[in-house]
C-alpha cells in the first residue's frame, strides 16, 4: 500500500536565529538601546528545537520544549500542529486530532495543517474527512505544496475503494509538478488495473524519462507490457529488474511467472 506524506513543510525549516530583539532610538541627543523580549520568536525557537529533539528520536526532550513553545505563545497555529506531529508520532491519536483542531480553528486556512490533518484523517480510515481537508488545503492563499496534497487526495482514494477519482488526483498533481514519481507510478498502475496499456505505458515512459529504474517501475511495464503483448518489451524489463533488483519481491515473481 502506498504511504502518504505528512508534510510539517513550515515545521522543519532551520531552527531560529533568537528571540530578542534590540531598539535603537535618539534620547537628549544620545543614541540608546532598548531590549525587547519577544514570546512569539521565543515560541517558534522553542518550537524548532523540540522537532528537531523528535527527529533524533528524543521524545521527552521534544515535547518539554513544543511544551515550553505553547507556553510561550498558545495562539500560534504553528506550535499546535507541531504539537499534533508530536503526538502522532507517539501514536496518542486523541491529543493529536485535538491539536489539528486547534490548528484549524486559529486558522482555517493553514494549508500545512489541512494537509497534515488530511492524512492523519486517512490514516484512520476517515476517508471522506480526508478528502475535505486535502480539498481545503489545495484551495488555500498562499499554500505552495498543492502537488503533496493532490497526491495524498490519490493515495487516500485508493483506499478508500476510488481509482478513478485517485487517478484525477494523480493527474492533477502531475499537472503542478509533471515529474513527481509516486504520481507517475500511481497513475500508471491505476490504468493498467483498466485495461488502459498504452496509457500506463506512457506515464511509465516519462517516469523513464525523469527518474532512475526502480523495482516497482519496472515489474509494472513486465506486466504492462505482458497485457499488451509486447513480449519482448516485458522480457527486456524482467531482464533489467533481474539485473538492478535480484532480492526484490518484483523480480521474485517474474524470475518464477507470477504475472
Amino acid at each position: 500500500m502506498r504511504t502518504l506524506t505528512l508534510l510539517p513543510a513550515l515545521l522543519l525549516g532551520s531552527i531560529l536565529s533568537g528571540c530578542v530583539h534590540e531598539t535603537t532610538y535618539l534620547s537628549d541627543g544620545r543614541q540608546s538601546r532598548e531590549v525587547m523580549f519577544k514570546p512569539s520568536d521565543a515560541a517558534l525557537t522553542r518550537m524548532n528545537l523540540g522537532l528537531a529533539y523528535l527527529r533524533r528520536g528524543d521524545a521527552e526532550q521534544a515535547k518539554f520544549n513544543l511544551d515550553r513553545a505553547l507556553a510561550q505563545d498558545p495562539r500560534n497555529a504553528d506550535v499546535h500542529l507541531a504539537r499534533a506531529w508530536f503526538y502522532q508520532s507517539v501514536s496518542d491519536v486523541e491529543q493529536a486530532e485535538q491539536s489539528y483542531r486547534q490548528v484549524l480553528k486559529l486558522d482555517p486556512g493553514h494549508g500545512d495543517g489541512l494537509n497534515n490533518y488530511g492524512v492523519f484523517l486517512c490514516g484512520r480510515e476517515r476517508f471522506a474527512e480526508a478528502d475535505v481537508m486535502f480539498r481545503r488545503a489545495i484551495v488555500s492563499p498562499g499554500y505552495v505544496q498543492v502537488a503533496d496534497s493532490y497526491e495524498n487526495a490519490a493515495m487516500c482514494a485508493i483506499r478508500d475503494g476510488k481509482p478513478e477519482l485517485a487517478l484525477d488526483y494523480f493527474r492533477r498533481a502531475l499537472e503542478y509538478s509533471p515529474g513527481r514519481s509516486k504520481a507517475l507510478l500511481g497513475a500508471a498502475e491505476l490504468l493498467a488495473e483498466q485495461g488502459d496499456e498504452g496509457g500506463a505505458l506512457d506515464y511509465l515512459a516519462r517516469y523513464r524519462d525523469e527518474h532512475q529504474p526502480s523495482a516497482q517501475s519496472l515489474w509494472l511495464t513486465v506486466r504492462t507490457a505482458e497485457a499488451q503483448g509486447s513480449v519482448a518489451q516485458a522480457q527486456l524489463a524482467g531482464a533489467e529488474l533481474v539485473r538492478l533488483f535480484p532480492d526484490s519481491e518484483q523480480a521474485r515473481r517474474f524470475l518464477s511467472n507470477d504475472y
